[in-house]
């Protein structure tokens, strides 16, 4: 047996050193073979090997760790024909990979999400500006009919510009965006439009009443 601790490999012009414990511990397959005895006179000699140096580093990573996740620009097909020359044989689910368009697929979902989570964050934030323009125009209008139970608010007298942006002509609020400035006028102002669904349209208005 072999005093020296380490084989040298020149896989397709790229040259690799490796423990020799780790090819002895694969000792049926043809890397193992190669650096026998038998087949090996000189454990000093580099061992050439006419095949793919690049996917021969992930062979190594497998053989060292039992498994092994692909990067992408791997294709799967041609590291298993490469382990499959030096009669590796894996285990189900020992070789993962995400090819390029499995990535590509997971961050067209990320960004679906996080424009989905985009789009509600500025729901809230719109919704909540109305609620605060709402407010202020209670409190002014208060002080005037100070004796009215109910203040009538005008769309028109809001500042609510950004928030009808893009909108259709009627400016409706959809079910979802009520029920927020509903929620936002109760939980930080006090105040209740009871059942009316407001629009932003110019001409539109609504009761509030102090709770």
């Amino acid at each position: 047996m072999s005093t020296n601790n380490t084989i040298k490999f020149n896989v397709g012009g790229k040259h690799f050193e490796v423990s020799r414990d780790l090819i002895e511990a694969h000792s049926e397959t043809m890397l193992g073979k190669l650096v026998s005895e038998a087949w090996q006179a000189d454990p000093e000699e580099t061992v050439f090997i006419d095949r793919d140096g690049d996917i021969f580093a992930y062979v190594l990573i497998y053989l060292r760790y039992g498994s092994i996740e692909l990067p992408p620009a791997i294709p799967k097909s041609s590291f298993e024909r490469e382990i499959d020359f030096f009669g590796i044989v894996p285990k189900e689910g020992e070789v993962k990979h995400n090819s390029i368009a499995d990535v590509m697929v997971s961050l067209r979902r990320d960004v679906d999400i996080a424009k989905s989570n985009l789009d509600d964050m500025k729901r809230k934030y719109d919704m909540f500006l109305f609620a605060v323009e709402v407010n202020h125009q209670y409190t002014i209008k208060k002080k005037s009919f100070d004796d009215q139970e109910s203040v009538q608010i005008k769309v028109a007298e809001l500042n609510v510009s950004s928030i009808s942006t893009g909108r259709s002509s009627s400016g409706s609020l959809s079910g979802a965006e009520n029920k927020l400035l509903l929620r936002y006028l109760d939980e930080y102002f006090g105040l209740n439009s009871g059942k009316v669904i407001p629009s932003l349209n110019a001409n539109g208005w609504f009761f509030v009443t102090r709770k």
